[in-house]
């Protein structure tokens, strides 16, 4: 017998896919931030896009720890506010 079930990646919460995928673009653009001269670490802009991503990657990974997406998305994005001031610092 074969069995013929589809399943939907995105209500899918142990695909680790969305997890790599977010760390990956919050990493680059963390990265980006601490390089002179790349533009992103910068302007009103910068704030947004590292709260941002920071953010999507903490809800994947709460959302994989079988916790609440929302507080990861929380604790992410108050993660790429501090990323983000500590890269003007710096």
């Amino acid at each position: 017998m074969s069995d013929n079930t589809t399943t939907n990646a995105f209500s899918n919460n142990k695909n680790i896919m969305w997890v790599l995928l977010s760390g990956a673009m919050a990493l680059t653009f963390i990265v980006m931030m601490f390089l002179p001269n790349s533009g992103t670490g910068e302007g009103m802009i910068a704030v947004y896009s590292a709260m941002l991503w920071c953010g999507i990657f903490g809800a994947a990974l709460f959302r994989y720890m079988t916790k609440n997406g929302w507080v990861g998305f929380a604790i992410g994005s108050v993660v790429g506010l501090i990323l983000q001031m500590l890269a003007q610092i710096v």
